[in-house]
């Protein structure tokens, strides 16, 4: 189980998983039964539970739950003794954790998901020295076990972990035998390489490359018996991935400059020729073109940003077969078995979709829906997909039972996967990092502005939230994704979140910082650092805003987007059709809009201005603008400016960008003050594998 539902029973306790608290399975939560696990506990609990019915080393354990050159095989005693006195687990006879002697520990009991109230009380941590006196508890107990008791049990769990262990092989994800642990690159150009393929005699790899400094990419061919590389020289602003229309030649969509979007035929062998246009296109979608019966069956979107299903024969114009209803924020990916055509829509800021529909004519349905947004699929087998999550290891997903297994680890910077025979060809990402820069402003109209770096470490910076006296960011400096208060170089982390709960907004609510993780709202106290489900959950959030200490939000809902306030801890309907909500002056709401790129103003009286802004949800990031008392302040990508619109006379200002571009910004009170900046980083094609 590598994706734990919130709250689970184990044996006779319920757990909440996210911040470590037991209680007795069957009493509703209160203060008088609440535990909360001190950290090291925690993390070990949720190990056990992500690994339940397998053997795990203490090695294992130290080099999963304790920081490096912590951990101690006494320091895992210690903490396996205080978990089963918690849980009042009986070593002779366990129910929770088996100590198998000389091997390690493996979790028994059962874990099943549970629907609970989700406001839960404050608790009371495990004592320091409670948690000490267990420091000899396996030991004295295990010198009391008779031999025959010992042998028995250990060949017991041993058989037991065996037997899951061919259980999970035999009939879950696993044609790799176990978990790849090699990397191995295969271009190592500088610049940056995607969408890599093999050709049919599985000699060569081509992919994208876009040179260091360069706006513009080429196809590359490397021969995989000497590595050498051939550029060709067709120069694009941007491809989609390829496909083999045979063994000699590749399909592709792309932009040349000056040209507008078509789809091109290239032959690669034996010669290399001049693409031939093919079909006109709107928009160059990544991942969005499948081979039909004798067909080309692709996505596109037309002006109004409608997602459109078309079909082409070689040879032949191409024909509008439908287009598709949704209110998704982007569909980019889709992937064909037989004549299910299957959808990875970004639904909103925050998640993915999974769709599928009948072909030719038929509509979309759900699938599943993910909390988090995933960048990319493929298939791994005939039933099942191999998903890579945003900044989490990649996902094999079964799309008949929906039952998951994760790649590990080392497959969090992979994306673009495809699999081979025995191993995954993936684009990885080489030090990616992101940094905050704080904004000085201009001493006077001829010179620029001053960056100066606010929080600037080796790991990525993003997410900030900026209070009248205090501000709150995002950081991976502990490794993963953790929310930190800022105090100046002695900031203060707030959070201990596992590496697959993804943090996707941070705002103040009165005195309390609000976290939207994997798309559930969190209360945040920055004295305590407790962490506790807010009391509304939407089904799909959007985006939240607080003003004038009032909570707003945007969800997507059956009946489309609408805005929702929290009125005596209920939901009340304010406006349909926004995506995103922001706070204006005079407890105004500057609303962005479903079918328009036109940003509203909601008064306080409920009149409704159109503003003479334009602002795409679907082309651009929610961290690329805001709204502050002196105007509205947003990003154009394309063009490579920023723009302001004045509260006071209604001009809007731009201004080109001229240093490294931003992923995000934000107000600094009076106009941008922070900005989000990627440092320059290469991605490379490599092969994910096993050890041969």
């Amino acid at each position: 189980m590598s994706n734990l539902d919130p709250v689970v029973q184990i044996g006779d306790w319920y757990y909440q998983v996210i911040y470590g608290q037991l209680w007795p399975a069957g009493a509703q939560p209160s203060a008088d039964h609440m535990i909360r696990l001190e950290p090291r506990l925690h993390s070990l609990l949720n190990f056990f539970l992500q690994n339940p019915d397998v053997l795990l080393a203490k090695d294992t354990l130290i080099e999963k739950v304790w920081p490096a050159d912590e951990g101690t095989d006494a320091a895992v005693m210690r903490a396996v003794g205080a978990l089963r006195k918690l849980l009042g687990d009986d070593v002779r006879t366990p129910s929770y954790i088996a100590t198998v002697s000389k091997k390690g520990y493996c979790w028994l009991a059962k874990i099943q998901p549970v629907s609970l109230p989700v406001s839960l009380p404050a608790t009371t941590s495990l004592p320091a020295d409670e948690y000490q006196q267990f420091a000899v508890v396996d030991d004295n107990i295990a010198q009391q076990r008779p031999w025959r008791f010992i042998a028995v049990t250990a060949l017991s769990i041993l058989i037991g972990c065996a037997s899951l262990a061919f259980i999970l092989a035999k009939y879950t994800a696993a044609p790799l035998v176990k978990l790849p642990d090699t990397i191995a690159p295969i271009s190592a150009l500088s610049g940056q390489e995607y969408w890599p393929v093999l050709n049919a005699a599985q000699t060569q790899v081509i992919y994208q490359h876009k040179a260091p400094d360069s706006k513009l990419s080429n196809w590359s061919i490397q021969d995989l018996t000497d590595l050498r590389v051939t550029h060709l020289p067709q120069l694009y602003q941007q491809i989609s991935q390829a496909l083999w229309q045979d063994e000699q030649r590749i399909l592709f969509r792309a932009n040349k400059p000056g040209q507008g979007c078509f789809f091109y035929s290239q032959q690669l062998q034996p010669v290399v020729s001049e693409p031939i246009s093919l079909w006109p296109c709107h928009k160059v979608l990544p991942q969005a073109t499948v081979r039909w019966q004798d067909s080309w069956l692709w996505l596109d979107t037309d002006l109004k940003n409608q997602v459109q299903l078309w079909l082409a024969k070689p040879g032949s114009e191409a024909q509008l077969l439908q287009t598709l209803s949704g209110g998704w924020r982007a569909v980019q990916h889709i992937l064909i078995s037989d004549d299910t055509l299957y959808l990875l829509a970004q639904e909103t800021q925050n998640n993915s979709i999974l769709l599928k529909l009948a072909l030719p004519d038929g509509t979309p349905e759900q699938v599943m829906r993910f909390p988090f947004i995933v960048s990319h699929f493929s298939w791994w087998d005939e039933t099942q997909l191999l998903l890579a999550p945003q900044s989490q290891e990649l996902q094999i997903l079964d799309i008949n039972s929906l039952n998951w297994q994760g790649l590990g680890a080392l497959t969090r910077d992979l994306t673009q996967t495809v699999r081979y025979p025995g191993q995954v060809l993936a684009t990885q990402f080489l030090d990616y990092t992101t940094d905050i820069f704080q904004l000085k402003p201009k001493a006077s109209d001829d010179s620029n502005a001053i960056f100066v770096p606010w929080h600037v470490s080796n790991r990525s910076e993003r997410l900030l939230a900026a209070a009248e006296q205090q501000t709150a960011f995002v950081s991976e400096r502990a490794g993963h994704s953790q929310i930190w208060l800022e105090q100046g170089r002695d900031s203060i982390q707030l959070t201990r979140l596992n590496e697959d709960q993804q943090v996707q907004q941070l705002l103040w609510h009165g005195k309390s910082l609000l976290v939207l993780i994997n798309s559930e709202l969190y209360r945040l106290e920055p004295l305590s650092s407790a962490l506790t489900l807010y009391p509304l959950q939407p089904d799909n959030p959007g985006r939240y805003a607080s003003c004038q200490g009032r909570l707003y939000w945007t969800e997507l809902t059956d009946d489309g987007w609408q805005l929702f306030t929290e009125t005596d801890n209920k939901k009340q309907l304010v406006h349909k059709g926004a995506v995103d909500v922001r706070c204006a002056p005079q407890q105004a709401l500057v609303l962005q809009q479903n079918e328009s790129d036109s940003l509203l103003l909601l008064s306080a009286d409920g009149t409704v201005t159109t503003l003479p802004v334009l602002i795409d949800w679907r082309k651009q990031t929610a961290e690329q603008w805001f709204v502050d008392d002196t105007g509205i302040y947003w990003q154009e990508n394309e063009n490579r400016t920023v723009n302001a619109y004045s509260w006071s006379d209604g001009t809007i200002m731009r201004e080109a960008w001229t240093s490294a571009w931003p992923v995000a910004i934000y107000s600094g009170g009076h106009g941008i003050g922070y900005v989000v900046r990627p440092r320059p980083h290469d991605t490379d094609i490599v092969w994910l594998q096993n050890r041969r």
